[in-house]
This record gives structure tokens, C-alpha cells and sequence, in this order.
């Protein structure tokens, strides 16, 4: 199906809000898979993604079978990862939305477990290999849309944190990736992508898996890597990222009453990286 025909039969279904059978949905589901980067965002984001929206999580269409096979497609690297590496280009758009595919399917999966425990550590897996490698940073782009990987992808590490076949050892990696994606001299986050972050921080807490000392730690640790960048403007952007990220979390934190254990430790690192401590 050409992405022209592809539009004009999702524009139809939602005008039906997308009420379909799971006969018309899985028909559909190869071509929607097929140009879930394209770079007319009323198609990507407005109709692909709000049609799987309703058939993954609302609806219920699909069974564990055809969920599982969409997990596989997703982590592949003609979605996820295709032109993984570029600074700038539409592949983004592929990647970002293929990613965000993932907490549909997790949240179904808590749920209704319907991946093994292999399988979510490929998740896992695959999610810390791409925050360590997207380059494409960009949140909105002029006339293409929402790119916004790194937001993405932080819902879709939220939903997997969430998921209780996660343990200790599994959420420290994702706390790792944290640290790093935030620790980012190139740019500042400027799309919220420090709060969707930080949403995987609060989740990760209220499990209850990690000691208030080790997460303490965590905290502390952002402290070397920022003050290991001296160069301008770099300096600056590090520390951007760095206080804000860590502001958002003290005050969120705060917001849930459950700050009291880790408060020292953020205005500890806060002030270790701040210009202005007086």
C-alpha cells in the first residue's frame, strides 16, 4: 500500500475512532510498520501511532501472538535502529516512533504477561543500547513534527522499570543510561526530555527495590562528569543539563513526600556543580 492510500484508509477509521477488527488491523499492521517514520507528521504521529494506540492499549485487538511479533519488528534495525547514528537526518522519525511503540506493549504486558523473561531482557537491552547511541537529540522540527527520541524512549523505559520481572540489578543499568543521557555536553534538553527522565527516576523509587544509600550514591555520582567538562560552551550545557534534571527531580520528589531520604544528596551534587553557591 503506498503512504498516500495508507492515510486516507486510517483517516477513514478515525472518523470511526478507530474501531476495527483484528482481521483489518493486522492487514494494516505491515504497512503502518512500513512507514511509521515518514516524515508527514499527520500520518506518523496523528494516524499510525494513535491507531496503535487504540489496537495495542485501548482496545485490546491483538493477541499476545501478533504483540510479541510487533516487539520483535520493533527492536530490529529497520525501526529502532535504522540509520542509527545520524546527528541529523529523518531517520529519526523511524527510530523515535518505532520506540514508542514499546509502552503500549509493556503496558499491556503488566497487565497481562505475554513476553518472557528473555525477551524483556532484550528490551532492556535494546533500550540502554539506543540512549547510548541516538545522536538526534532534536525535540520539534519545523515542518517534520515530533522527533523527540530521547522522550520516547524514556516512556518506554518508565513502562519497563515498571514491570516486576525487573530487579535491583536491572534498574541500576537504567539509572546507569540516565546519568549518561544526561550528562550530554553537546546540547541542552529544551522538550522536556529531563522530566520524562526523571518520571523513570520517581517510578524506579516507588518499587521500593533500590536502599536510600545507593540511590544516594547514584545521585552523587553526577557530580564527576559534569566538572569533568572545562571547555566552553560545552561547560555550560553540561551543567544546564545536569541542574536541571536534578531540580526537577528534588522538587518531584518533594511534591510525592518522598524526598526527606535523598534530599542531602541532591543539594549536595546541586551545589557541587552550581557557578553561584552563595
Amino acid at each position: 500500500m503506498m503512504e498516500s492510500d495508507l492515510k486516507k484508509t486510517l483517516q477513514n477509521l478515525r472518523t470511526q475512532a478507530y474501531h476495527s477488527s483484528m482481521k483489518e488491523a493486522l492487514a494494516l499492521m505491515p504497512t503502518m510498520l512500513e512507514h511509521i517514520g515518514s516524515t508527514d507528521a499527520e500520518l506518523r504521529d496523528e494516524l499510525i501511532y494513535s491507531a496503535f494506540v487504540n489496537w495495542i492499549y485501548d482496545q485490546r485487538l491483538f493477541s499476545a501472538e501478533s504483540m510479541r511479533a510487533i516487539v520483535h519488528i520493533v527492536l530490529d534495525e529497520q525501526h529502532m535502529f535504522y540509520r542509527m547514528g545520524e546527528k541529523e537526518g529523518d531517520g529519526v522519525f523511524t527510530r523515535a516512533f518505532s520506540v514508542l511503540l514499546l509502552p503500549l506493549l509493556l503496558g499491556v504486558h503488566r497487565d497481562s504477561p505475554y513476553l518472557s523473561l528473555q525477551e524483556l531482557d532484550e528490551v532492556k537491552t535494546k533500550l540502554i543500547r539506543f540512549l547510548h547511541q541516538e545522536q538526534d537529540k532534536r525535540g520539534f522540527v519545523q515542518d517534520k513534527g515530533w522527533a523527540h527520541a530521547v522522550a520516547h524512549a524514556a516512556d518506554a523505559v518508565d513502562e519497563l522499570a515498571l514491570c516486576t520481572e525487573m530487579g535491583k540489578a536491572d534498574v541500576f543499568e537504567i539509572l546507569e543510561v540516565i546519568r549518561e543521557v544526561i550528562c550530554d555536553s553537546s546540547l541542552v534538553y529544551t522538550h522536556g526530555e529531563e522530566e520524562r527522565l526523571g518520571t523513570v527516576v520517581l517510578s524506579i523509587l516507588q518499587r521500593g527495590l533500590l536502599q536510600p544509600a545507593a540511590v544516594c550514591e547514584w545521585v552523587n555520582s553526577f557530580t564527576a562528569p559534569v566538572l569533568a567538562v572545562q571547555n566552553l560552551p560545552e561547560k555550560l550545557l553540561i551543567r544546564a543539563n545536569g541542574r536541571n534534571f536534578l531540580q526537577s527531580l528534588y522538587f518531584r520528589l518533594r511534591w510525592k513526600d518522598i524526598l526527606n531520604p535523598f534530599e542531602s544528596a541532591l543539594e549536595q551534587t546541586l551545589r557541587s556543580i552550581s557557578f553561584f553557591v552563595g
